[in-house]
This record gives C-alpha cells, structure tokens and sequence, in this order.
C-alpha cells in the first residue's frame, strides 16, 4: 500500500521567490516546522475508478419518454 504525504507550509512573503528562499533558508537552519500549517495524508485508493459508459441519444430519449 502507499500513502500521499503532503507538508503545507505558510511562508509570509511579497513575492514567490521571496517566499521560496525563506523557506529554504528555514530548511537550512532546521526549523521549517516554524512555517509549517498542517500536514494532509491520503490513504491508497481501492483500485482504478470504475468508469461508466457514455450513454447514446437513443437511449437518453427511450428513458425519458419511458419515464425509467
């Protein structure tokens, strides 16, 4: 099984780069859990979504006037 781990961090900043490079600074130095929100994990999925087949314009009309 695999899971998904993503670390979200709040970086105060007035531009991305600025953001970025005081994040990796954080990094650096080791505390990066100053900047850090929250943490999301997401569990394996049960396998490929089943995926339904497009239905014909027959058939949408049989159902409506079917009333099924």
């Amino acid at each position: 099984m695999e899971y998904t781990i993503i670390r979200v961090y709040r970086v105060a900043a007035s531009s991305q780069s600025e953001a970025t490079d005081r994040l990796m600074e954080a990094f650096e130095k080791g505390v990066q859990r100053d900047y850090l929100a929250r943490d999301i994990v997401k569990g394996p999925t049960d396998g490929p979504a089943a995926v339904a087949r497009p239905v014909s314009w027959w058939v949408l009309a049989r159902r409506q006037i079917l009333g099924r």
